[in-house]
C-alpha cells in the first residue's frame, strides 16, 4: 500500500470512529433551556437512553439554561455542556431527590441532597467549556436551612472532569466517595455564596490527578478525606493550580478515618487566603505518610503551614470513642516562597498536637 492509500485509510478510519459515537441531544427529549422549565425528566431519559445503548455523549447545547433537579449519571455517559450554555439546578429543594447518600460529616444533615450524583458507575464524564450552576445565589430560593451539594459520587471508577465552568453552589461543590481512578483538568470553581462552599472533596479516593484549575472558594480548595478505615486515600497528585479561598487552600484529614499516603502537591500558587494555605490533621485514628510539598508560592496567607495530631470526632459515622492515634511522617516542604508583606501579619508555621508511645510525628 502506498503512502497516499495509508494516509486515505487512516483518515476514513478515523472518520468511522468519530460517527459512530453517539450523541443524545437532550433538547430531543423534551429539555427546554429557557431557565425555568424545569427538566428534571427529560435529562434523565437522554442519560437512561444513552448507558443502556453501550455510551455515548449527553449534550447540552443551544445557549441558554436547562435548568433540573438531581441528575444521576451512569456508565459510559459523557454530559458535554457547550460553551456558552449552562445547567443550573433547581431552586426549589423538592426537586433534589433523597436517595443521593448522605454527607459524611457529623452535624451537618442539611447537606446530604445533591444536584448531580452517580452511584456504583464506571466510564463516566463531564466536560465542556459551559457551566454547571448550583443557583445558591438566587434571591428566589429557599436553601436556607437545607442546602444541597452540587455533586456527588460513591463508589464508581474512571471519571474525567475536564473545562467545565462551576459556580454558586448552595453547600460544598463535590464529594468523591470511595473512587479509583479520577482525573480532574481545566475546571474553575467559583463558590463564594455560603460559608460552607469547599471545592473538590476526595474520601477514600485512590489515582486521584488535579491540574491545570483555579479555585475561588468560600471554604477548603481541595480535601483529602477517609470516612471509612478500609478506604485509604493515596496516590494523589495536585499540580499546575490557583488557590483563593476564606479558609484553606488546601486540607489533608480531620475526616481520618483511614489512611493517607502518596501525595504530590506541585507548581501551585495561594493567594488571599484567610486561614491556611495546607491544613494537615489527624484526628480519627488512621496513618500519614509520604507527601511532598513543592514549588509553591503563597501571597498573604497567615499560616503558610497548619498540622496537628490530636483525637477529635469528625465523621458522622465514627464511633462516640475515639480512636488510637498512630503517626504522620515522611513529610517534606521545599521550594516554598512565602510574602505576607501586603497582609501585615506574620506567616506562621503551626505544628501542634501530642507525642506517645505510639504515636509520632517527623
Amino acid at each position: 500500500m502506498d503512502f497516499k492509500r495509508f494516509f486515505l485509510v487512516g483518515i476514513l478510519f478515523i472518520l468511522t470512529i468519530n460517527l459512530s459515537a453517539k450523541v443524545y441531544s437532550v433538547v430531543d427529549f423534551g429539555a427546554i433551556n429557557d431557565g425555568k422549565t424545569i427538566s428534571t425528566i427529560a435529562i434523565p431519559k437522554a442519560i437512561d437512553l444513552c448507558t443502556k445503548e453501550g455510551g455515548g455523549t449527553v449534550l447540552l447545547t443551544g445557549g441558554g439554561k436547562y435548568m433540573s433537579g438531581t441528575v444521576y449519571l451512569k456508565d459510559n455517559v459523557t454530559l458535554h455542556i457547550d460553551n456558552g450554555t449552562a445547567l443550573p439546578g433547581s431552586n426549589r429543594y423538592s426537586d433534589y431527590s433523597t436517595d443521593t447518600h448522605k454527607n459524611m460529616y457529623k452535624n451537618e444533615p442539611h447537606l446530604n441532597r445533591c444536584f448531580i450524583f452517580a452511584k456504583d458507575a464506571k466510564s463516566i464524564a463531564i466536560e465542556g467549556n459551559g457551566t454547571i450552576d448550583g443557583n445558591g445565589n438566587r434571591a428566589d430560593s429557599i436553601f436556607v436551612d437545607e442546602r444541597p451539594m452540587l455533586m456527588r459520587f460513591m463508589n464508581c471508577s474512571n471519571i474525567h472532569l475536564a473545562d467545565i465552568n462551576i459556580v454558586n453552589p448552595a453547600a460544598w461543590t463535590s464529594a468523591w466517595l470511595y473512587w479509583d481512578d479520577i482525573t480532574v483538568t481545566g475546571i474553575k470553581i467559583q463558590s463564594r455564596v455560603n460559608w460552607n462552599g469547599d471545592g473538590l472533596d476526595f474520601d477514600g479516593c485512590t489515582n486521584v490527578r488535579v491540574s491545570n484549575c483555579s479555585f475561588d472558594n468560600s471554604d477548603d480548595c481541595i480535601c483529602l478525606q477517609t470516612s471509612r478505615p478500609d478506604k485509604p486515600c493515596r496516590d494523589i497528585v495536585i499540580s499546575n493550580c490557583l488557590f483563593s479561598t476564606k479558609w484553606g487552600g488546601i486540607r489533608i484529614g480531620l475526616l481520618s478515618r483511614g489512611d493517607f499516603s502518596s501525595v504530590t502537591v506541585t507548581n501551585c500558587t495561594f493567594r488571599n487566603i484567610d486561614d491556611s494555605g495546607l491544613k494537615i490533621q489527624m484526628n480519627e485514628g488512621g496513618e500519614m505518610k509520604n507527601m511532598i510539598f513543592s514549588n509553591l508560592v503563597m501571597e498573604n496567607v497567615p499560616r503558610p503551614v497548619f498540622m496537628t495530631f490530636c483525637q477529635q470526632r469528625a465523621c458522622v459515622d465514627s464511633p462516640m470513642e475515639l480512636a488510637p492515634m498512630k503517626a504522620m511522617h515522611n513529610f517534606i516542604f521545599q521550594n516554598m516562597i512565602i510574602d505576607n508583606s501586603k497582609l501585615n501579619k506574620n506567616a506562621t508555621f503551626f505544628v501542634t498536637g501530642f507525642l506517645t508511645t505510639r504515636s509520632k510525628i517527623f
